[in-house]
């Protein structure tokens, strides 16, 4: 069976890319209040090589691992399950069976409403979180995805009713 991989919406790279640059920033902020009020000495390591090493973490997170995160980045749907495949360092293929999925959710952050791309998250039995979160779709096609989802495990027999009446 051959999957027809789709890649996310061109604009989740921008939105990893800013991300991103929001965590770096975060971190700026950090070692900025470490310099400022002594916690961190300046005899250690220079405010200019902090800020230098900073930006080249900016620099390769912002610009280059973002990328390469958004290039793995696909998914799929088949008649047997869904499926994500991501990993810009380390590969990975997960899938969830149709008939395993009991609860989708479409989840949209700030963030995400602002680059107008959504999540949609699979929650299978006995999971204490989402068993799959396929990222970078558009909203539209998020709840569309969520409403087939969800037509499919209304009308897949119980395993339960299958072995009580047959």
């Amino acid at each position: 069976m051959a999957i027809a991989w789709q890649a996310p919406e061109r604009r989740y790279r921008t939105y990893l890319q800013v991300r991103s640059l929001l965590t770096m920033l975060f971190f700026a902020v950090l070692i900025g209040i470490g310099y400022a009020t002594g916690i961190y000495p300046q005899e250690v390591v220079p405010i200019w090589v902090a800020a230098v090493i900073w930006l080249a973490f900016t620099l390769f997170f912002s610009l280059f691992f973002a990328a390469r995160r958004f290039q793995f980045t696909a998914w799929a749907r088949s008649n047997e399950g869904m499926h994500l495949k991501r990993g810009a360092l380390f590969r990975k293929i997960r899938a969830v069976p149709l008939n395993r999925i009991q609860h989708v959710e479409f989840k949209q952050s700030a963030l995400e409403r602002l680059f107008k791309i959504a999540r949609l998250a699979m929650y299978t039995a006995g999971s204490g979180g989402a068993d799959l979160t396929i990222p970078g779709l558009e909203p539209e096609l998020a709840m569309q995805l969520k409403a087939e989802l969800l037509t499919t495990i209304v009308s897949e027999p119980d395993e339960a009713d299958a072995t009580t009446h047959g």
